[in-house]
């Protein structure tokens, strides 16, 4: 069976008044902040030429944003998408991560900043493991590259969900603390 081909643009929202407060936002709905619009702008201008097919978005209001300042500036249609939202922290959206260790222990700070494999099962009360976060999201962008068939793809999500997909297909390491707003990196895909 022939296997098909795709080239991905893995893309970080822009930023968040959240994201300047180092405030855990997780699946909290937020607004890009007014330099998280002009970050969104210039980016659509950047990929003007790449030719891509479709914006595949998060449906959290930050990664709408982001992607409809792309469409614009692409003509390109956007397919918004619930598996496509961050990591769900529970008790810790909306935390200063300063305050992490006081609310939640020492511990706690250690396992969700670490990238280390063996803290893949850690969760905040009431939030998503980073495993499960990293199974929705693979399973959500595989589905989706099914589904519609296009082969030059932007998908528009956020951090942590994005550098662990990136991580799994592309073979190589990426912290999730590295991945800055509307960072691309650039993937291709052989299913």
């Amino acid at each position: 069976m022939k296997k098909e081909e795709y080239q991905l643009f893995l893309i970080r929202h822009g930023e968040t008044e959240w994201n300047r407060e180092r405030r855990l936002q997780g699946q909290t709905d937020t607004s890009l902040s007014e330099y998280g619009k002009e970050q969104a702008s210039k980016l659509a201008i950047k990929l003007k030429d790449t030719g891509i097919e479709l914006i595949l978005s998060s449906d959290l209001k930050r990664a709408k944003e982001t992607s409809e300042q792309i469409s614009h500036k692409l003509g390109t249609e956007i397919i918004y998408h619930p598996g496509l939202r961050e990591i769900q922290l529970g008790e810790a959206q909306g935390i200063l991560e300063s305050e992490l260790s006081n609310t939640f222990g020492e511990e706690s700070y250690f396992a969700w900043k670490s990238p280390e494999r063996i803290h893949d099962q850690f969760r905040f009360p009431g939030g998503e493991s980073k495993s499960e976060a990293e199974s929705r999201i693979i399973e959500t962008i595989l589905y989706l590259l099914k589904m519609y068939g296009k082969k030059n793809i932007a998908v528009c999500s956020h951090g942590f969900v994005l550098s662990r997909f990136y991580e799994r297909f592309s073979l190589k390491e990426f912290p999730h603390s590295k991945l800055k707003n509307c960072e691309v990196l650039e993937l291709f895909l052989s299913l």
